[in-house]
C-alpha cells in the first residue's frame, strides 16, 4: 500500500501484472506493452478523480493476447463519515468486497472487479472488467431502454419476491431525501430566482418556455416532503439508484441472450418499486442521451418494459404502485434541481463555458432542459394524482 497520495504516475508492470493474470486467468501471463488513456464520462462527481482505461499485451505461452479493464478512482471530500449517505464514496468498493454484487438476479450483472486498493488518504482504487456493448451505436432505440429497463423489473422484482433485502449498513437509505438535502439551498436559490416578474420572458428561455412553470414548481416544491413521504410507504426493493444511459451497457452473454451490465453502484440501497427506473428516463433527457422532445415514448418504453420485468420475477402487485414510485422519484430527484442551469444560462457571460462543457448550442440546450423539465412535472402531476387514489 502507498504511504502518499496515489497518482497514474506509480501504476507500473508489477502492479498490473497480477490484474492482468487475474483477468485473462492464466497465472503464468507476462505484460508485454501497456498504455493507458482517460475515459470520457460527462457526469462525473466531485469526488470522481477519474476513469482511465489500461490496455496493452500479454505474452501467455506461445501466444500474445491482448488485455483492456477500467481504473475508477475515488475519493471523499465531503461524505467519509456516514455509510448510509447518498454519496457515500466507499459503497461500490464495499459491495464489490462483499459478494454483494456477485450474482445479481434477472439478467442485470456487474463488471468483474479485478481489485481493490484503498489508500490511507481515502482513496478507492477499483480495478474493472472494460466493458463493450453489443451495439456499436453511442445512442440507444426506445427497444434497448425497454431491454434495460426489463432487466431492472426483474432485478428489484426478485427482491419483492424472494429474494432477501441486502442489510448491510453502508447501504444507503432514504436516497432521494439525501440527494434533497445536499441540494436544498440550491433549490431555494432557484425558488427565489423563477419568482421574479417576468422570469420566463427572458429571450433565452422564452423560445422553449411557451408559459411560466413557476406555479408548477412550487406546487412541486411545497408537496415534496409528502412525495417522499409516499416513497417511503411503497414495497422495498434493493436498487441501483443511477441506472441511466452512461451507466449501463447492453450486450448478449454466452449463451446469446442480452442482459445489462450496470456500472457506478456508489448509491445503491434500498428504495421504493419504480423509483430505480427515474433516472431511466429523466436522466437520460437531461444528459441528451435522448431527445426530450419524444419523452413521453421513452417513458412508455421504460414502464412497460419495467412493468414486464416485475411481472415476470412473480410480482403481482398494483400496477400502479410501481408508477407511483417511478413518477414520485422523478419528479422529487429532478423537478426542481434540475433547473440549476436557469442562474447560468440566463448570463450571457456563461454561455461560451456551457456550449464548450456540453458540446449543444445554448437554443439546444435551453429546449432540451426546457422539455425534460416540463415533462417531469407532468409526471409530478401524475404522482400526486396517483398518491390521492392509492394511498
Amino acid at each position: 500500500m502507498m504511504n502518499h497520495s496515489p497518482d497514474l504516475k506509480d501504476i507500473d508492470s508489477a502492479l498490473l501484472t497480477p490484474l492482468v493474470r487475474h483477468m485473462l486467468g492464466n497465472p503464468a501471463a507476462e505484460i508485454v506493452h501497456w498504455e493507458h488513456h482517460p475515459i470520457s464520462y460527462i457526469n462525473t462527481e466531485e469526488s470522481n478523480l477519474g476513469l482511465h482505461r489500461f490496455q496493452g499485451t500479454a505474452q501467455v505461452q506461445s501466444e500474445i493476447d491482448n488485455w483492456s479493464m477500467a481504473l475508477k478512482a475515488v475519493h471523499a471530500p465531503f461524505n467519509d463519515t456516514d455509510p448510509t449517505c447518498w454519496n457515500y464514496h466507499r459503497r461500490e468498493m464495499l459491495a464489490y468486497e462483499d459478494g454483494l454484487l456477485a450474482e445479481l438476479p434477472g439478467g442485470l450483472r456487474t463488471p468483474r472487479c479485478l481489485g481493490i486498493t484503498e489508500h490511507p488518504d481515502g482513496t478507492c482504487w477499483l480495478w474493472l472488467e472494460d466493458l463493450k456493448e453489443a451495439s456499436t451505436d453511442a445512442s440507444w432505440s426506445l427497444d434497448e431502454y425497454k431491454i434495460a429497463a426489463h432487466h431492472l423489473g426483474r432485478f428489484n422484482g426478485a427482491y419483492l419476491t424472494g429474494h432477501s433485502l441486502p442489510d448491510q449498513r453502508w447501504l444507503s437509505q432514504n436516497w432521494i431525501q439525501g440527494w434533497l438535502d445536499f441540494y436544498d439551498t440550491d433549490c431555494k436559490k432557484t425558488l427565489e430566482l423563477i419568482r421574479e416578474d417576468g422570469f420566463w420572458e427572458r429571450p433565452v428561455l422564452k423560445p422553449a418556455f411557451s408559459r411560466s412553470i413557476t406555479d408548477d414548481v412550487l406546487k412541486l416544491w411545497g408537496n415534496h416532503h409528502q412525495l417522499l413521504v409516499t416513497l417511503a410507504q411503497l414495497p422495498k426493493t434493493f436498487c441501483h439508484m443511477d441506472a441511466y444511459r452512461p451507466n449501463l451497457f447492453i450486450r448478449r452473454n454466452e449463451q446469446g441472450v442480452y442482459e445489462t451490465v450496470a456500472i457506478d453502484w456508489v448509491f445503491a440501497g434500498i428504495g421504493g418499486v419504480g423509483e430505480d427506473i427515474a433516472n431511466l428516463l429523466a436522466a437520460s433527457l437531461i444528459w441528451f442521451e435522448y431527445d426530450a422532445s419524444d419523452a413521453k415514448h421513452l417513458d412508455e418504453a421504460v414502464f412497460t418494459g419495467y412493468l414486464n420485468g416485475l411481472r415476470e420475477a412473480g410480482w403481482q402487485g398494483n400496477a400502479q404502485l410501481a408508477r407511483l414510485g417511478y413518477t414520485s422519484a422523478c419528479a422529487l430527484r429532478w423537478g426542481v434541481v434540475s433547473l440549476w442551469w436557469l442562474k447560468s444560462l440566463i448570463d450571457p457571460e456563461k454561455h461560451a463555458e456551457f456550449e464548450g462543457h456540453w458540446n449543444h448550442p445554448v437554443p439546444d440546450l435551453v429546449q432540451q432542459w426546457a422539455h425534460t423539465t416540463c415533462y417531469v412535472l407532468r409526471l409530478a402531476e401524475e404522482a400526486d394524482e396517483l398518491q390521492h387514489a392509492l394511498l
